[in-house]
């Protein structure tokens, strides 16, 4: 009520500080009202002066070009909480016969809504009969007095009835097992220090990927025929082997780059050509094996690929003939280091 009477008695005082019309036809303003940051959800301008024309009773705010007086007004957050709102009232002529300040500690910036448009309604017209924000009709005299209806019984509360009802959802499906990962590719295979000149060979290498563990290859190499010539004589040299090796390495899936570890065992078969006695044997080979692999998937299943090899032989024979003077001439002995180069085109499933 004091804040009321505050509000009822400033609003006069500015009221009062500005000239009297010189017409006697109710006094119109224009209305110009500002949220600033932060004060977004506080009273828009449209509801401020449907509010200030309600309590008015009449319709006073018109544009700024017919009005009698401007009012502009500004809402923003206080300081330490609450609210803030400055209100200024201005003559046609633009002189500033006063302003108002009205602040609230609520956390609500709603709360203010009634003094904002009680004060500017006072600012519009301070003889104005205002009316309240809420009217409510008063209640008529009754002729004689009578006894009040006892109220009637008050309804009972509505009951809220809970009830859980446990649905069973079934577990998720595991996803599926990856597949197993088959390749075959077939091609040249070049070697240096494997028989006395640099050999080629048809290859033959496939490679199986079991889902979450590392990849195995195996296969094969069958060796051109590799001659070592002594004068009118020669030592024809034919090869043929197998491999397996694990790859414990392997980057990319489009394009992979992988590194295997294995083991080779073959059979040699050297035919003297030319001598005064021509002999053929047979030599059983092995050793170990390390290889770096690149593929690529083309298109479909095709795939394409090569690697290089590092092979140290585990028996390295030396082969030899006895010349006319009975003496021991060396023909060929496997190369303590030897290493190899192939190049395949392949399938590859799934």
């Amino acid at each position: 009520m004091q804040r009321t009477l505050f509000s009822l008695v400033a609003a006069a005082l500015v009221a009062a500080a500005r000239p009297a019309r010189a017409s006697s036809g109710e006094q119109t303003a224009s209305l110009s009202w500002v949220r600033l940051a932060g004060a977004e959800a506080c009273v828009g301008a449209r509801a401020l002066a449907q509010a200030v024309e309600a309590r008015l009773g009449r319709a006073a705010l018109v544009s700024a070009a017919r009005a009698d007086l401007t009012i502009e007004g500004r809402i923003e957050p206080g300081g330490s909480g609450g609210w803030r709102a400055v209100i200024a009232v201005a003559d046609a002529e633009g002189a500033v016969l006063g302003t108002r300040e009205i602040a609230t500690a609520s956390p609500r910036c709603r709360a203010i809504d009634d003094e904002l448009a009680l004060a500017i309604a006072l600012m519009v017209d301070p003889s104005a009969r205002l009316s309240p924000s809420a009217p409510s009709p008063p209640p008529a005299p009754a002729p004689h007095p009578t006894p009040a209806p006892s109220p009637p019984p008050a309804p009972s509360p509505p009951q809220v009835i809970v009830q859980r009802i446990l649905i069973p959802v079934p577990p998720p499906a595991p996803p599926p097992p990856s597949p197993w990962r088959v390749e075959v590719g077939a091609g040249p295979l070049f070697g240096l220090g494997l028989l006395p000149s640099p050999g080629v060979a048809a290859a033959l290498r496939a490679r199986l990927t079991p889902p979450g563990f590392w990849a195995f290859e195996a296969g094969g190499a069958v060796w051109f025929p590799n001659e070592a010539t002594t004068g009118a004589s020669s030592t024809r040299f034919s090869w043929s082997e197998g491999f397996v090796s694990a790859c414990p390495v392997s980057i990319g899936s489009a394009t992979r780059l992988s590194a295997c570890a294995g083991a080779r065992l073959g059979a040699l078969r050297v035919n003297g050509v030319g001598f005064g006695v021509d002999r053929t044997d047979e030599r059983l080979t092995a050793g170990g094996a390390l290889d770096v692999r690149l593929a690529r998937r083309l298109f479909g299943p095709l795939t394409a690929g090569g690697g290089v090899g590092l092979i140290v032989p585990l028996v390295r024979d030396t082969f030899y003939y006895i010349d006319a003077e009975g003496q021991d001439r060396e023909v060929f002995q496997v190369a303590p280091l030897a290493g190899t180069v192939d190049v395949l085109l392949g399938v590859g499933f799934p």
